[in-house]
């Protein structure tokens, strides 16, 4: 029986325009209606799913926030929060060494401030690249919350004394195919995912939505057989491979379809709408 139902957002949850089909809400709501507990397991931080939480009604029932890839758990009843290992000073300093021998921006991500570390040269192009293409240079990050910040580095070994919560690196899908490897040989101390295409991010070993679901079944008196997970993209494949019955939406990498239970359709028509009418609702 399932009694915990999670959701990747980006990809999966939320359609390309970054809303939810209506169809699916229904289907959720229906969900929690019948006791379903339910967890949203984003990368994102806390005011990153408002949009998505809200709408859903889960700040009024006993569900949870699995942020920043299951670093940091929100329990909505009793308004806590739960943080796992973070990246230390010493991280940061390794992985800005890695960023300027492979050419790449890295983002350190510490609580709501986002730090940029990149060339002169790189800034310069990315600058162009919003003038043509209006790209904003933030990414998005800034966007969720007016506390939010996005700061240029230096292009130095910069020490930073706030808490690393993981490290964007961004790049083209290009640049990602011919160095992946030798990237995560680099970062070997470290868990490596590939979020999208030219989107790559780096955690704290053994931090994970899967971690981060244990921790909140076990808490709520139930095992990871009893949790039903979606996601699209490496950064859900423990979460997928622990829980009882783990879903790849259709558009999800193949990495992911691979070690699924479940392979639904896609994150534009409905794909986990119709896996919980059929599995959950008995429609």
């Amino acid at each position: 029986m399932i009694k915990c139902l999670a959701f990747d957002l980006d990809g999966t949850l939320l359609m390309d325009d970054k809303t939810m089909d209506p169809r699916t809400v229904d289907s959720i709501k229906q969900a929690m209606a019948k006791g379903i507990q339910i967890v949203i397991a984003s990368g994102r931080d806390k005011n990153g799913c408002r949009f998505v939480y809200e709408p859903l009604g889960l700040e009024e029932g006993n569900n949870y926030l699995a942020l920043v890839n299951g670093q940091i758990i929100y329990d909505f009843k009793n308004k806590e929060y739960d943080l796992d290992d973070v990246l230390m000073p010493e991280d940061g300093i390794k992985i800005q060494q890695i960023c300027k021998k492979f050419d790449v921006e890295g983002i350190f991500c510490c609580g709501y401030d986002f730090y940029s570390y990149l060339s002169t040269m790189n800034r310069l192009k990315k600058k162009i690249k919003e003038v043509v293409a209006g790209k904003p240079m933030d990414y998005g990050l800034k966007s969720g919350g007016k506390y939010r910040n996005f700061i240029n580095l230096p292009y130095e070994e910069v020490r930073l004394t706030q808490d690393i919560n993981k490290v964007i690196m961004v790049h083209s899908e290009k640049f990602f195919k011919q160095n992946l490897d030798a990237l995560k040989e680099a970062l070997s101390d470290y868990d490596v995912l590939m979020v999208g295409p030219a989107w790559m991010e780096i955690m704290p070993k053994g931090v994970s939505k899967a971690s981060a679901l244990e921790k909140i079944a076990a808490k709520n008196g139930y095992t990871m057989n009893e949790v039903m997970a979606f996601g699209d993209a490496e950064n859900d494949i423990q979460m997928l491979k622990r829980a009882g019955v783990g879903v790849a939406m259709g558009n999800a990498m193949d990495e992911v379809k691979e070690i699924a239970d479940i392979i639904t359709d896609t994150n534009l028509n409905n794909g986990i709408g119709k896996i919980i009418d059929k599995m959950v609702l008995g429609k």
